[in-house]
């Protein structure tokens, strides 16, 4: 088998070249180019995750470094051979361009008909979703819509207070913007109307800064009761005054990965203080409603985060997050205070260095159980202001008791470092796990 290396090395540099055009086998490649490319590749999209600051999307094309052949890549046999599993399952979700069969993968992100980010297009994604109840599950209140058209709050929260046991809340992001319309919305919970509940349906609307009045972004969410672990569909639609208009497909407003910000399905909600600096810079609005459950405004918000905070996955169907990586920030790893001082803390004093090792501990809460995981799908501007800038619910709890402003943004950095690293290794763990030559 060794006088056979060069020539498979060849086959694996020919694969591995940037101008590829077509898929590239790489199941039928001997054993030392099956280790020669998998190294490689892991290693760039490694690199890629450590140093681009956007949301990870690998094959975009343009200079080199945004060129990844392991998009292209695919396998003549079926099932997939066991040291490729986990890069088969990781790329369904991240590239951007290629030029394997649908049935390995789809292109995914902007411009695709997978804006969501999925291993199926957008538009399957709907009907599985739409499919659940019989429809009821994605269903909108005809009342909320056709309230919202006039794009006054009032009149909405008129019709939230007609349903019963819907409830909302007034209150300004301390985490994200609408869209450079400003950071205030309306939050609205509509339970089902079924004596044993089967769902229960979020829906949050963009409040314009300049008027007061609705502006055009409606994320939807739906929580399914009925499953073990309970799931999570998403909908993304733009407010208009004859109603909800989809976004994706063929609309003028494209989805997102809402995986990425939604790790445990809901987020907690967090209103910003009045008077205080909103998501975006602007001023946040006081937070009002009848969410706003307690004798005061702290035990309110306490109240308001407990409702947000139950864990869902996604689903129905298109996303599993086990594929996407390993977990980011693990409670322990080996060499963790090692490679701290010789990097990304290389600068700082020895107490100062272990202060940020001891703050690296992101699956204290992102477990699996009480909160998904973060890893390579989580988006990395949510993770870095979690963990950077906000103060209201940092990341991890207590940081800004232990670090300083500064001191945060070293800890994202070594977490983004190590994660880097722990992806590498991570697609190519099952190498060890080929045939015997």
């Amino acid at each position: 088998m060794a006088r056979f290396v060069p020539l498979a090395l060849a086959v694996a540099l020919s694969i591995l070249a940037p101008a590829a055009s077509r898929a590239s086998d790489v199941c039928g490649l001997e054993h030392a180019a099956l280790n020669a490319a998998v190294e490689k590749e892991s290693a760039a999209i490694a690199d890629y995750y450590s140093t681009t600051a956007k949301q990870l999307s690998l094959n975009q094309g343009g200079t080199a470094k945004k060129t990844h052949p392991a998009c292209n890549w695919e396998c003549s046999s079926d099932p997939v051979i066991t040291p490729l599993v986990k890069a088969f399952g990781f790329l369904q979700y991240h590239c951007a361009k290629t030029t394997a069969p649908a049935s390995t993968r789809r292109p995914t992100g902007s411009g695709t008909k997978s804006q969501m980010g999925l291993s199926i297009p957008d538009a399957e994604y709907r009907d599985a979703a739409d499919a659940v109840f019989g429809g009821d599950l994605m269903r909108v209140p005809a009342s909320i819509e056709s309230a919202s058209k006039s794009g006054k709050v009032q009149e909405l929260i008129d019709a939230v207070n007609a349903i019963s046991g819907a409830s909302w809340l007034k209150f300004s992001s301390t985490s994200v913007d609408n869209d450079n319309d400003g950071a205030a919305r309306i939050l609205i919970h509509v339970p089902d109307s079924e004596e044993t509940p089967r769902f229960e349906q979020w829906i949050q609307i963009a409040i314009k800064d300049s008027s007061g009045g609705l502006g055009r972004n409606v994320d939807f969410i739906a929580r399914r009761l009925d499953t073990d672990p309970q799931e999570v569909a998403f909908r993304g639609y733009s407010r208009t005054s004859s109603g909800f208009v989809p976004e994706g497909g063929s609309s003028s407003s494209e989805l997102s990965k809402c995986y990425s910000c939604h790790p445990s399905g809901l987020r907690p909600i967090v209103p910003a203080t009045e008077g205080s600096k909103a998501a975006g810079g602007g001023k946040a609005i006081k937070p009002e409603g009848t969410m706003l459950v307690g004798a005061d405004l702290a035990e309110q918000l306490v109240h308001v985060k407990s409702i947000t905070s139950h864990r869902a996955v996604f689903g129905p169907t298109g996303y599993v997050v086990s594929e996407n990586g390993p977990h980011f920030g693990p409670s322990s790893r080996s060499g963790r205070a090692e490679a701290v001082e010789a990097g990304c803390g290389k600068d700082l004093e020895e107490s100062r260095r272990q202060a940020i090792v001891e703050q690296m501990d992101c699956e204290m809460c992102h477990d699996g159980s009480d909160r998904g995981v973060l890893n390579a799908g989580t988006s990395r501007i949510t993770i870095f202001h979690k963990v950077a800038q906000n103060m209201e619910a940092p990341m991890p709890p207590g940081v800004t008791d232990s670090l300083s402003q500064d001191e945060r943004k070293i800890l994202f950095k070594c977490l983004k470092d190590e994660y880097a690293e722990m992806l590498g290794q991570w697609l190519r763990s099952d190498l060890l796990m080929t045939l015997d030559e």
